[in-house]
């Protein structure tokens, strides 16, 4: 069944698919491949657990410095300072399931559970050691419009509370991943 969107050539949540790898070192964003090209054998396809994403591009701000005196304008003089630019951003929400979705990239395995079961711990030397590589990729379904957006050496800043929103609703937890203007890609199929 086609379906007309209004308007034409938009995005909806069924055209996005999000990524993970850890080790970033794992995925290689070059230009032999496209972005989303970049995990075609590694990774963990985790979009039909998450909703809500937001990406954050890199900001630049920039402060006001007042001089004495005044210029041609009879302004003060002054001039606008600007700083270092800030890191890119990606939250999301993870519905949770019967399996973990994001713990492993995140921290490692530990070692010491039960047999049958995996534990994890946040904070420990290995979860400061993992980075992650994470793309978004949005695309039709006949792939002829795509965009995606690339985090790598990125690092989990937020694994957030796990919460129930109402007695016939899902769990879910908010993630954050950060990573330097460096690490972050954005591309569009031409």
């Amino acid at each position: 069944m086609v379906t007309t969107r209004s308007p034409t050539n938009t995005w909806v949540a069924r055209d996005g698919r999000l990524y993970m790898a850890a080790p970033a070192s794992n995925v290689t964003f070059d230009n032999t491949a496209s972005l989303s090209g970049s995990f075609a054998s590694v990774g963990y396809s985790v979009e039909a657990a998450v909703k809500n994403i937001t990406i954050t591009p890199p900001e630049t701000s920039y402060e006001k410095q007042d001089f004495m005196g005044q210029d041609s304008n009879n302004f003060q003089r002054g001039l606008l300072d600007e700083k270092p630019v800030g890191t890119a951003t990606l939250t999301g929400t993870l519905v949770l399931g019967n399996n973990e979705t994001v713990e492993d990239i995140i921290s490692g395995t530990v070692s010491s559970a039960p047999t049958g079961y995996t534990r994890y711990q946040l904070g420990s030397d290995k979860t400061s050691d993992r980075t992650v590589a994470a793309v978004v990729t949005l695309m039709t379904v006949d792939t002829a419009n795509e965009a995606s957006f690339a985090f790598d050496n990125a690092k989990f800043t937020k694994l957030g509370d796990t919460r129930i929103s109402g007695p016939d609703a899902h769990w879910e937890q908010d993630f954050t991943i950060v990573c330097l203007p460096k690490d972050y890609y954005f591309e569009f199929k031409d």
